[in-house]
């Protein structure tokens, strides 16, 4: 149970839908911190469309909370941000996009994107190149591989071409919950320009740079939760919203 006074997270998963590559941010945060982890099926190739209806229901019916999305479910919380839900007090993003995520020198893999590719196991060099970074602790790698595999090609395929495809810029313009961006200096998989956009179409939104690659929340939990509890503060959405 949450403390009194807390306010509950929230969480879209990345890429691999489990939610299960939260479990650094998970375990950084204070005791009390009430944490609900949105997994999306392994074995479904669902889209944007598909996956809202999945989201809208895991939120709380009652009582204030944060939405909290990294990477893939980005677009996701930003459009289910749109539609204003009772209770929504912030939207937290990180290391995620708008539209056209890849990093430039990645948009020749754009034709690539397939069931083939997605088909073997992810070598942990790439692993630590696009998305750990290079000194990533074997743990997070390994956590990286292991959650990969466990959902389908076709599935993964059908995501990534998804994330390729959406764009919402528009409709982050119609969100009016306070809004952070976590945003990582060493992302070799999304665009750094990302802060920029997002403040084109939100000057009132925050963003918070931390030295870290793709995965900023599982390679600086703790840093992540002081920027996302200083955000809560000033923005007067919760007192001691995770403490």
């Amino acid at each position: 149970m949450p403390a009194r006074g807390a306010t509950p997270a929230i969480l879209l998963p990345g890429l691999d839908g489990s939610g299960r590559m939260y479990g650094p941010l998970v375990a950084a945060a204070p005791r009390g911190l009430g944490v609900r982890l949105v997994s999306f099926p392994p074995d479904q190739p669902l889209g944007y469309d598909d996956l809202l209806p999945l989201a809208r229901a895991a939120l709380p019916a009652r009582g204030r909370f944060v939405l909290l999305a990294e990477s893939f479910s980005g677009p996701l919380a930003i459009r289910l941000a749109a539609e204003r839900p009772r209770g929504l007090v912030a939207l937290v993003l990180a290391a995620t996009f708008l539209h056209r995520p890849l990093n430039p020198i990645l948009h020749p893999l754009r034709a690539l994107v397939g069931a083939r590719m997605f088909g073997l196991p992810m070598p942990g060099a790439a692993v630590r190149h696009f998305l750990a970074g290079p000194d990533a602790p074997n743990a997070i790698v390994d956590e990286v591989r292991q959650a990969m595999a466990a959902v389908s090609p076709e599935v993964v395929a059908h995501r990534s071409r998804e994330a390729l495809e959406v764009d919402v810029r528009e409709t982050l313009a119609r969100v009016d919950a306070p809004l952070l961006y976590l945003a990582p200096t060493r992302d070799r998989l999304i665009r750094t320009d990302v802060a920029d956009e997002i403040l084109s179409i939100r000057p009132d939104a925050e963003v918070a740079l931390l030295d870290a690659p793709h995965m900023i929340l599982q390679r600086c939990p703790h840093a992540c939760l002081d920027r996302i509890e200083a955000f809560l503060a000033r923005s007067g959405t919760s007192s001691g919203a995770l403490a």
